[in-house]
C-alpha cells in the first residue's frame, strides 16, 4: 500500500499508489498535483502513504473527479491536513453524503472511502489556480458524476477515468455506454497534447488513444444492437459474441463488476433510447 511511481511532466505532478491483497492483484492509481491544486486523492487502502506524500505539498485546494473511492478516499483527511476546500461536481457532492455500497473485491483492492458531507459544489465550469485557469468537462458514463480538467494554453487533459484503456475487460453495474461515447467525443473535440488518466497517462498520443476507446465502443454497441433486434437476451448475445466472462472478478464482486455488465448496460442505453 504505498507510492510506486512518480510522473513529472512540465509543471504536473503525479504520484500513483498501489494497493490490493498481498499474494493477489493489486491495483494503481494516480493523482495529480499541479500549481497548489490536487486532482483526486488516492485509495483508502494507501491512506498512510498518500497522507506522507501530501504532507510535502503546498495544497491550497482539491478537487475530486468522482466519487469512487480510488478517486475519493482520503478527502477528510487531506482536508484536515492542509485545511483547504474540497471541490465536486454537484451530483459527487449528493453521493458522497451517502456513498453507494461497494463490492467485495472493491473493498480488499481499494478500502471503502468514508461519508464526506464537506464537499463544495462547483458553481462555475472552471476553477483557478494562481497561474492556471481549468475547464471543467462533464465526462458521465463510467460514474454519472465524473469530471475532467482541461487546460487550454497548456494543452493539458486530465481524464480521470475515462480513458483507463482502449479496450475494457470488465464494467460497473451501472454504467453507460452511450454516455461514455458522448463524453468521449466531447473531450475529443478539444485541443489536447497529453492527457492525465487516473490509472493509464498518455504523454504521447492521447488522442489516438482515446479515438481507440471510442471505436471500441461504437462496434461493441452495434455489434450488440443488431443481435439484439434479432431477438437475443443477455445470456445469447455474449455467447453470440464469444466474448470471454471474467468469472474470478463477477464472482469476487458479486456481479458488480463484469463482461456482461458491458452487455446489459449497451441494452439499457437501447430500450432507453426506444431503438
Amino acid at each position: 500500500m504505498s507510492l510506486i511511481n512518480t510522473l513529472n511532466y512540465e509543471e504536473v505532478l503525479g504520484l500513483q499508489f498501489q494497493s490490493g491483497v498481498r499474494g493477489l492483484a493489486n491495483m494503481e492509481v494516480y493523482m495529480y498535483y499541479v500549481d497548489g491544486l490536487l486532482i483526486d486523492t488516492g485509495q483508502p487502502k494507501a491512506r498512510q502513504s498518500v497522507l506522507q506524500e501530501t504532507s510535502k505539498l503546498d495544497i491550497d485546494q482539491v478537487i475530486i473527479t468522482h466519487h469512487h473511492e480510488d478517486h475519493s478516499g482520503n478527502a477528510p483527511f487531506i482536508k484536515d491536513q492542509h485545511t483547504c476546500p474540497i471541490y465536486a461536481s454537484k451530483p459527487c457532492v449528493e453521493l458522497m453524503k451517502a456513498p453507494p455500497k461497494i463490492s467485495p473485491v472493491q473493498r480488499l483492492t481499494w478500502g471503502d472511502r468514508p461519508a464526506n458531507k464537506e464537499l463544495i459544489a462547483l458553481e462555475k465550469n472552471e476553477i483557478k489556480t494562481p497561474n492556471h485557469t481549468f475547464t471543467i468537462i462533464p465526462v458521465p458514463g463510467h460514474a454519472a458524476d465524473m469530471i475532467a480538467l482541461h487546460e487550454p494554453e497548456r494543452k493539458w487533459l486530465f481524464s480521470a477515468d475515462l480513458f483507463i484503456n482502449s479496450y475494457i475487460s470488465y464494467f460497473i453495474y451501472n454504467e453507460s455506454i452511450i454516455a461514455q461515447m458522448e463524453s468521449l467525443r466531447r473531450v475529443l473535440s478539444l485541443d489536447f497534447k497529453v492527457m492525465f488518466c487516473a490509472h493509464n497517462p498518455k504523454l504521447e498520443t492521447p488522442r489516438a488513444s482515446l479515438e481507440k476507446k471510442l471505436n471500441y465502443l461504437e462496434s461493441s454497441y452495434e455489434q450488440v444492437r443488431q443481435l439484439y433486434e434479432k431477438g437475443l437476451d443477455e445470456h445469447s448475445i455474449i455467447k453470440a459474441l464469444n466474448w470471454k466472462e471474467m468469472w474470478l472478478v463477477r464472482l469476487a464482486s458479486k456481479g458488480q463488476l463484469s463482461r456482461k455488465n458491458m452487455i446489459r448496460a449497451i441494452l439499457r442505453d437501447l430500450k432507453a433510447s426506444g431503438e
